[in-house]
C-alpha cells in the first residue's frame, strides 16, 4: 500500500482530438494572423456599404433587403452587403486552401499530444520524485553492509538459541501460553473500507456493490475546491443515472457491477437512455467512480 505501483493508462481520443476541432483550431489561427478578418463585419450602412451603393434611405424597389427602423435607415445586410462579404469568404478561403492542408493538420495534432503528454508528465514526475525524496534508495555499498551484519547477527542468534536449548532441556517443562489473538493490520482496516480511492482500486466487474449510507457519504473528503459529482458522456448520460436512481431505490440490496446494472438502464417510459453505448469498461469505471464518490458502496466479503 504504501509503494508504488506501475499504471499503464489507455487514452481514449475524443472530441478534442477529432477532425472538426483540429480543423477548426487551424482555421481560426490562420484567419486571426491577417489584419482583415479580425476587423469587425460591417453590417448595417457604412462606408463599405456606401461604395456599393447599397445605402438606402426608405421607400421601396431599393435592392437593400435588409429590415427598416422607424426612421427608414436600412438595417441589416443588403445586396452590396452580401457581396462584400463573400469577396472576404473568397480570400479566407484561398488562404485557407493554401495554409492548411493535411501535413499542417497532422503537425498540430502532433503538437497537441505533445503538449498534452508534456503536462502530465510534470504532474507523474512531481509524484515520483516526492516520493524518492521520502524513500530514499540505499547505495550498494550499504546494502552490502546491512547484509554483511544481517549475516552475523544470524550467526550470533543461532549460538544463542543453541545454548538456550541446552540450558532448556535440563529444567522442567512449563506449561505453553495460550495463543493470543493477531493484532490488527493496516490491510484489515483497508478490507473494511467500503466507499472512497481505495475501495474504488479494488472493484470488478464481479464486485457486489449497493448504495451507500450518509455517513459513508459523508466520510468520502474531498479536495478543496473541487466538486462531488459525475462526468459522462451525452450518449451514456441517460442510461448510467437511471442505473444510479435504481441502485438508490433499493438501498438494502446488491448489484453485481457487470451483469446487475444493466437491467437498471430504463426510465418510466421504457427507453434505455441510451444502453447500447454502455460497456462492460464503461459499467467498471462508472462503478468505480461511484463507489470513489460515495455515491454507491462496495459489498465486501463476509
Amino acid at each position: 500500500g504504501r509503494c508504488p505501483s506501475f499504471h499503464v493508462t489507455v487514452a481514449i481520443a475524443t472530441h478534442d482530438w477529432c477532425l472538426a476541432t483540429v480543423f477548426s483550431e487551424s482555421v481560426r489561427e490562420v484567419l486571426k494572423g491577417v489584419d482583415e478578418f479580425r476587423m469587425a463585419l460591417p453590417i448595417g450602412p457604412c462606408e463599405e456599404y456606401e461604395k456599393s451603393g447599397t445605402r438606402r434611405s426608405g421607400g421601396s424597389g431599393d435592392d437593400n433587403v435588409g429590415s427598416s427602423d422607424g426612421d427608414g435607415v436600412g438595417v441589416g445586410v443588403g445586396v452590396g452587403g452580401r457581396a462584400f462579404l463573400e469577396e472576404q469568404m473568397e480570400r479566407a478561403f484561398a488562404l485557407l486552401r493554401e495554409r492548411v492542408t493535411g501535413a499542417s493538420l497532422e503537425q498540430r495534432l502532433r503538437w497537441k499530444y505533445s503538449v498534452h503528454n508534456a503536462r502530465a508528465d510534470v504532474c507523474r514526475r512531481a509524484v515520483v520524485e516526492d516520493y524518492a525524496a521520502a524513500n530514499p534508495r540505499p547505495s550498494k555499498k550499504r546494502k552490502m553492509l546491512a547484509t554483511n551484519e544481517c549475516a552475523d547477527e544470524a550467526d550470533d542468534d543461532d549460538d544463542d538459541e543453541e545454548s538456550a536449548n541446552a540450558d532448556a532441556s535440563s529444567e522442567p517443562p512449563q506449561s505453553q501460553p495460550q495463543s493470543q489473538s493477531q493484532p490488527h493490520t493496516e490491510d484489515d482496516e483497508a478490507d473494511s473500507i467500503v466507499v472512497g480511492p481505495k475501495a474504488a482500486s479494488k472493484v470488478r466487474l464481479e464486485t457486489l456493490v449497493r448504495a451507500s449510507t450518509p455517513s459513508e457519504r459523508e466520510s468520502v473528503a474531498m479536495e478543496e475546491g473541487k466538486l462531488r459529482g459525475l462526468t459522462v458522456r451525452e450518449e451514456t448520460h441517460g442510461a448510467l443515472m437511471s442505473i444510479l436512481a435504481g441502485i438508490k431505490n433499493h438501498p438494502g440490496r446488491s448489484f453485481v457491477v457487470g451483469s446487475d446494472l444493466r437491467g437498471l438502464a430504463k426510465n418510466d417510459e421504457g427507453d434505455d437512455g441510451g444502453l447500447d453505448f454502455v460497456c462492460d469498461f464503461t459499467l467498471l469505471s462508472f462503478a468505480r467512480c461511484c463507489v470513489e464518490l460515495g455515491a454507491l458502496a462496495m459489498v465486501c466479503d463476509s
